[in-house]
């Protein structure tokens, strides 16, 4: 139990330096949802990682289809990468958007101006196009806007909060690779045991 103790110990160390360096291999995973059976993938940025409450956060546009499949669907997964590392982090858990509130309004204090600068868009990401459009007011094309031109943006801004509940782990190695799975509710490690890779 203590080596499996340690790699769930530094999985978190990991996401947490993950969700404050941007270019960190686990900096963008993948996160899948499901609507009417029909999967969905996407990259997402993470942008916080609390191990304390076993909570991962991203933002995104409230237009935006995740939405709704969110909404009604609430369970997800997140899949990370590190090529350099060979390791591999899938976390599934339970997704919560927040619209208003004291944890959306820290994350939209402490992302970037560039990272928030796409919830001034004018229309719904997403939908048709009769051309390719960077989708921004003309004024906002090739310059970051300021805090006081990104306040029209925050109505379209959404937090969402994913809520671990497992995660399995698997390391590449031609030597032999070695997997685990860990059942963690609310970021409590409650069960460990190594899987056959």
């Amino acid at each position: 139990m203590n080596e499996l103790q340690t790699i769930f110990d530094q999985c978190w160390q990991k996401l947490m330096n993950a969700a404050q360096t941007p270019g960190a291999a686990w900096r963008t995973p993948v996160l899948a949802t499901v609507l009417a059976n029909q999967p969905r993938q996407r990259t997402v940025v993470l942008r916080h990682a609390d191990s304390a409450s076993g909570s991962l956060w991203i933002h995104t546009d409230l237009r935006s289809a995740k939405i709704e499949q969110i909404t009604q669907q609430p369970a997800v997964s997140l899949l990370f990468y590190d090529p350099a590392a060979e390791t591999q982090l899938q976390v599934r858990g339970h997704a919560t958007v927040h619209t208003s509130g004291p944890a959306r309004q820290q994350l939209w204090d402490s992302s970037p101006e560039s990272s928030l600068r796409m919830y001034l868009a004018p229309q719904p990401p997403g939908i048709p196009a009769s051309s390719p459009s960077p989708n921004l007011p003309g004024q906002f094309i090739g310059r970051v806007p300021t805090r006081a031109d990104l306040q029209a943006g925050l109505a379209s801004f959404a937090a969402v909060q994913i809520q671990m509940h497992s995660l399995e782990w698997l390391q590449l190695s031609r030597d032999g690779h070695r997997r685990a799975a860990f059942t963690a509710p609310a970021g409590t490690l409650r069960q460990a045991t190594w899987l056959e890779p």
